[in-house]
């Protein structure tokens, strides 16, 4: 038994926790969905919201549209599990690999260069206008890296992890989703995760009513992930509480990738440029005299997560939080952006959240 099996969750939290979701629905989101684990004990998990029309109720089951929780839990996790077994070094170049062999500076990107957002790509672009298939997507990497400056400055970016999931299929001969599905999905029997969702809509929670798709129900929300045919490797991940605690407690137990792959992922990347991020994960760090443009991301991991705490968000209202030393995992699911992404009261409820979890732990 470790010397951190006595770290729980105070008993009186869990109704500070409850309280706490329902005062925000649904001002903030419809239905959230959340949980806390420790050293893989289930501490605290609880769902709540309607929709009247279209008619759907959220449980603990829930499946959510995770968006860019993607670019960790599926991206990072195969690119790390390549370096772990000695295929991939982080300062190999995009050419090195086989991926953009003859396009000058697209070909000069590294691999750590797109994990840590320091490869000077824009944060987004809609690729699809180059057309709605691999080829015109690179077609539209390949221009934007030819006015890229590596490693002058902490931008994050949706386009580097596209060109990394690219990479990983040129290398593998696989699909991204494949890959996900044989790596990481089945051995650890996360049976509610997939891209392009094979689920009855009822358990999918929607997402937003737009003009252009209508009601986007069981199909992924991001664009150039949907044009992309739902995989891609910044968005495009459907998943739910169980299936993502499945996930941290296999990381937190390095039954995914060695502890020191685990260390070096976590490990602060950018602090030369004031940034927050380590290898596709924000870190909680002390803010430096000169952050950059992104540092503020990370504060929706709250005041009370300890320096080093791990984590991201997804753009539909999902957010992972994992502490890795007290082997502390925090899951926030909401589809705030139903029925508009416009509604950004999920900013401010992270950071009251995960401050009644972190400041309840004893």
């Amino acid at each position: 038994m470790s010397d951190l099996a006595g770290i729980r969750l105070r008993k009186e939290a869990t109704l500070e926790l409850r309280s706490l979701i329902k005062e925000h629905i649904p001002a903030v989101s419809p239905g959230m969905a959340a949980s806390v684990t420790i050293e893989g004990r289930s501490e605290f998990a609880f769902a709540e919201g309607n929709i009247g029309s279209p008619e759907f109720h959220f449980n603990k089951e829930t499946i959510f549209d995770m968006a860019s929780l993607t670019k960790p839990v599926v991206t990072t996790t195969l690119v790390m599990k390549m370096l772990d077994r000695g295929k991939i070094a982080l300062d190999d170049s995009l050419a090195s690999l086989g991926l953009f062999a003859d396009s000058g500076r697209a070909g000069q990107l590294t691999v750590k260069s797109l994990l840590s957002h320091s490869s000077g790509l824009i944060w987004h672009y809609p690729l699809y206008s180059f057309g709605q298939n691999r080829e015109g997507y690179l077609t539209g990497i390949k221009g934007f890296a030819a006015s890229a400056s590596m490693y002058t400055k902490e931008e994050y970016s949706d386009l580097n992890f596209m060109t990394l999931a690219f990479l990983l299929e040129h290398i593998s001969g696989k699909r991204l989703d494949v890959l996900a599905r044989e790596e990481i999905f089945d051995p650890l029997g996360m049976k509610s995760s997939s891209f392009n969702p094979d689920f009855s809509k009822d358990t999918v929670a929607p997402t937003e009513m737009t003009e252009e798709r209508g009601l986007v129900w069981g199909k992924v929300h991001d664009e150039n992930a949907f044009y992309l045919g739902g995989v891609a490797g910044h968005a495009g991940l459907f998943s739910n509480l169980e299936d993502m605690s499945r996930f941290t407690n296999a990381l937190l137990e390095c039954r995914l990738f060695s502890s020191s792959t685990l260390n070096l992922m976590s490990s602060p990347a950018n602090e030369y440029l004031g940034g927050t991020f380590g290898l596709g994960w924000m870190i909680k760090l002390p803010r430096p005299r000169n952050p950059s443009d992104s540092f503020g991301f990370s504060s929706f991991m709250g005041d009370y997560a300890d320096f080093g705490t791990i984590g991201h968000t997804g753009f539909t209202g999902t957010s992972l939080v994992i502490d890795i030393k007290r082997k502390i995992a925090v899951t926030v699911l909401s589809n705030r952006v139903y029925p508009t992404r416009d509604n950004i009261g999920i900013l401010r409820f992270r950071r009251l959240f995960h401050n009644a979890v972190f400041r309840n732990i004893e």
